[in-house]
């Protein structure tokens, strides 16, 4: 564990064996925000590694599987702060006390390389094998390892 990192709802967050993390990081499994209430599960599988400032954020359910790399100022979270398509009366309510939204699990497979900058949205399933190319914003599903790019992000090539 790297220094002045921040975890919050360490109850709900399950670490494999030689899980590696850099500094400046934020792990959170949110149980509570304002009135809602959720079970959250944040799994960092045996021997995935994350850089700096990685900020994970779970609300429901984020599993990343063994022997990822994660590169440094990368964002992963199953949820956002209100709406996708908010109603302009909604744009009063500040972003931070806005109700949490659009949440759906996420699914990192094993041996899967993130690159730096990478967003990774909710509902992202990646296949093992997969790399998420620098800076990529993901919000898709694999079902085959694949090089996934851009922003918003799509496969640029299939490791068949």
């Amino acid at each position: 564990m790297g220094r002045m990192n921040k975890v919050y709802g360490v109850e709900n967050i399950h670490l494999g064996n030689k899980v590696s993390i850099g500094d400046f990081c934020w792990l959170e499994a949110v149980d509570r925000y304002g009135s809602q209430q959720f079970t959250p599960l944040l799994e960092l599988r045996s021997g995935t590694s994350l850089s700096d400032a990685v900020h994970i954020s779970a609300a429901t359910r984020i599993v990343i599987g063994e022997n990822c790399l994660l590169g440094s100022r990368i964002y992963i979270g199953d949820h956002s702060h209100g709406a996708g398509r908010p109603d302009p009366a909604s744009l009063q309510v500040p972003p931070g006390q806005r109700a949490l939204a659009n949440i759906a699990a996420i699914d990192i497979g094993a041996n899967c390389w993130i690159c730096d900058g990478a967003v990774i949205l909710a509902g992202c399933r990646i296949h093992s094998g997969s790399v998420i190319a620098a800076n990529a914003v993901v919000r898709l599903q694999t079902d085959e390892p694949a090089l996934i790019a851009g922003n918003p992000a799509k496969v640029i090539h299939y490791f068949r």
